[in-house]
């Protein structure tokens, strides 16, 4: 990606950068705002928040109700959603992420909290 292109991309909102590209390779709307990148406010580190809620949330149950936090990777301080998207953003997000990890319990039969 050359400098225009990037220059380009930061000027587009979240939604616009959701493509029909994206769409037409099947990437969903919840998929692609659970997958952005979070800086965290006592650290700096950005970090993708679906790796977050992967990596560090896994052995908590809350990980499954619709979760409204993240949990930086560097300094593993926890902090509200909210301070990045909207209230329903961070809503449909969290439950998005909770029915992914969900999904993997009811199809592998593990879940770490048991």
């Amino acid at each position: 990606m050359d400098r225009e292109e990037k220059k380009l991309m930061d000027d587009m909102s979240r939604d616009e950068r959701y493509s029909d590209e994206l769409k037409r390779r099947g990437v969903s709307k919840n998929l692609f705002d659970a997958n952005r990148m979070i800086t965290c406010p006592k650290c700096g580190t950005s970090f993708s928040l679906f790796y977050s809620r992967a990596k560090l949330c896994t052995g908590c149950p809350s990980s499954i109700t619709g979760c409204e936090n993240a949990r930086c990777t560097n300094c593993d301080s926890e902090f509200p959603l909210n301070n990045f998207m909207s209230k329903t953003s961070s809503r449909t997000a969290s439950n998005y992420m909770g029915s992914v990890v969900q999904r993997y319990q009811d199809t592998f039969g593990y879940s770490p909290w048991e």
